[in-house]
């Protein structure tokens, strides 16, 4: 009898420790990337409801934390950058909190990732807005002089009874798009090196362990930042997941990918998953975690993703009633009329053709700075300027980017070889001309205050012919240093164009203060009526 007593309370006490082994849970990841502002359905450019916006992805964020008690709630960056709607609370109305830092407290994030963009709108900007957030600033990769990061490196959060370690990290690329007075302090270092540094001690002390990282999974895109500026991988977010151990997720960002897409992911082994969720709230990443207890620790044994479009949810009233009254203000200033437009423009072949908005750019660029020479991409070829007044919100949609204006100097040999890295746009197979893939449109500059043309039937590096100095009617000379307006992107470094000429620090003789939209808008002030004309200083033979 008492063996048999023995024997019962023997297996009282192994059948619950074999249950607890069996034990499982959920943990679901939500993930968004690349806002840039968009906060409202709306699209202040066109003027008009839009299908995407946090707004209606909140929606489908709410849904989980109220059916759910395992939720962690994540972005990868580019958040405070991008449309009107964040430009005049960054630049025009800053007394308080920013709204989108406010929405972003309200819907309650986790953890942020540091993007490129956030740096561009420099230190008192950024530190504003992280100061006045609820959730940290994530970047491993911010490296201070004395071992120390700018930003966090990584947080840890626990749920019910879960603990999940979030790193973060920031494209390295940032150097040939802005200069260190954005960033000062800061040497942005190997994203792969980084996470190795960290991932260990964060795997050893968490269940789940999660990349947000503001760069892409393709590590050939933009190649010329290493190759050309000798830093980092630039889109690294592939290499840390297939390189690093110990990562559950990676959520990618700065691309404007996404994946998967319109399909989703299992995996059942140690495969990190990776995931990105596209741009400007247009969805909703979600990893859902399965957890299982061995020998009284949680072990990850499955893990699913999928995404999910801001389009098929409501907009939420709450969010919609938080942002109306800063709504109203945006609208009101970026309807504001500037000049009148006689005739309607489209930049569809601006690209192949002298085109107005480029002159247009570049006329303000030489108008400015006295240079000889002003260079200058065109951003969109879908865009429409009616015939009309042309509004402030019509400005911004013709550069969308902040960029200030620089003035630089080059030889005439430079700017012909500038020109044929410009040329590298075109692609003339079989006597059809079609663009380059691997090179982005906003990378393509055309030039005023010169004429020329580009014979596309020639090899790359031997297109550019009869270049001719407008102010003297004379041949380019070579060896002659002219002084050349252009963005600040540019400048910098961006695009890899100076670098290919032979200009690692470009001498800058001039540098605006305000960004180049602004300087547009008083221009077209000035002029009141808009001509829409161009010179033809430049055609393609083919």
């Amino acid at each position: 009898m008492k063996k048999l007593l023995v024997t019962f309370f023997l297996i009282f006490l192994i059948i619950p420790t074999l249950y607890a082994n069996g034990e499982r849970d959920t943990l679901y990841i939500l993930n968004t990337t690349d806002i840039h502002g968009s906060i409202l359905p709306y699209d202040y450019i066109k003027d008009e409801p839009a299908e995407y916006g946090l707004v209606k992805v909140y929606t489908r964020i709410k849904e989980f934390k109220d059916k759910y008690d395992n939720v962690v709630l994540l972005d990868c960056g580019d958040l405070l950058q991008g449309n009107p709607y964040a430009y005049y609370f960054n630049r025009i109305d800053t007394s308080d909190v920013h709204p989108i830092i406010q929405t972003m407290n309200y819907i309650g994030y986790d953890a942020f990732a540091v993007g490129n963009h956030e740096i561009e709108l420099g230190v008192d900007t950024y530190t504003k807005a992280r100061d006045t957030s609820d959730f940290p600033w994530l970047s491993a990769n911010a490296a201070l002089d004395d071992g120390s990061t700018y930003f966090e490196p990584y947080t840890i959060l626990e749920t019910v009874g879960i603990k999940i370690g979030i790193l973060g990290l920031t494209t390295p690329g940032i150097p040939t798009m802005l200069d260190s007075t954005y960033y000062p302090g800061i040497t942005w270092k190997d994203m792969v090196a980084s996470a190795q540094q960290y991932s260990p001690k964060l795997r050893d002390s968490v269940d789940v362990l999660i990349g947000i990282f503001h760069a892409g999974f393709d590590a050939q895109e933009d190649k010329y930042k290493e190759e050309l500026f000798g830093l980092p991988v630039a889109n690294a977010s592939g290499l840390v997941a297939e390189r690093v151990p110990g990562f559950d997720v990676v959520f990618g960002g700065h691309s404007h990918r996404v994946n998967p897409r319109d399909t989703i992911i299992t995996i059942r082994d140690s495969t990190t998953l990776k995931m990105i969720s596209g741009s400007h709230a247009w969805g909703l990443g979600i990893a859902k975690i399965v957890l299982e207890k061995r020998n009284g620790k949680w072990k990850v044994i499955e893990k699913t993703g999928w995404i999910e479009q801001a389009k098929d949810f409501p907009p939420s009233r709450e969010i919609l009633v938080l942002n109306e009254p800063y709504h109203k203000k945006v609208i009101s200033f970026f309807r504001t009329p500037i000049a009148l437009n006689k005739e309607i423009i489209t930049t569809e072949n601006a690209r192949f053709e002298d085109s107005p908005i480029p002159e247009l750019i570049n006329r303000v660029q030489l108008h400015l700075t006295e240079a000889d020479i002003s260079l200058s991409p065109v951003f969109s070829t879908r865009l429409v300027i009616p015939a009309d007044t042309i509004r402030i919100k019509d400005v911004y949609a013709m550069y969308p980017y902040e960029n200030t204006l620089k003035m630089i100097e080059m030889t005439g040999e430079q700017l012909v070889d500038y020109l044929e890295y410009c040329a590298n746009y075109y692609v003339y197979e079989n006597d059809s001309l079609s663009t380059n893939p691997d090179m982005a449109g906003y990378n393509y500059d055309m030039a005023e205050g010169i004429s020329y043309t580009i014979d596309v039937r020639e090899q790359p590096g031997s297109r550019i012919k009869n270049v001719t100095f407008l102010k003297t009617a004379e041949p380019i000379d070579p060896e002659m240093i002219y002084t050349v307006a252009l963005n600040s992107y540019r400048a910098n470094g961006g695009g890899g164009h100076l670098k290919a000429i032979g200009i690692d620090e470009p001498k800058v003789l001039y540098s605006s203060e305000t960004d180049l939209r602004n300087l547009i808008i008083d221009y077209l002030k000035e002029q009141e009526i808009f001509e829409a004309n161009c010179d033809n200083n430049w055609h393609i033979v083919q």
